[in-house]
């Protein structure tokens, strides 16, 4: 079986992630005093 990579990713202002639904991932709870927004969607590519 292939090893499984770990990527933990820092958030900050402006950042986007994109990455393939198939991904196992999750969140840490937000605990600061500014609101934080997610947003979840799926994007399928035209083919061309």
């Amino acid at each position: 079986m292939a090893k499984k990579e770990k990527y933990t990713i820092q958030a900050e202002a402006g950042l986007l992630v994109i990455f393939p639904c198939y991904f196992w991932h999750s969140t840490i709870p937000f605990t600061g005093d500014r609101e934080q927004i997610c947003i979840s969607f799926n994007l399928i590519p035209l083919d061309r």
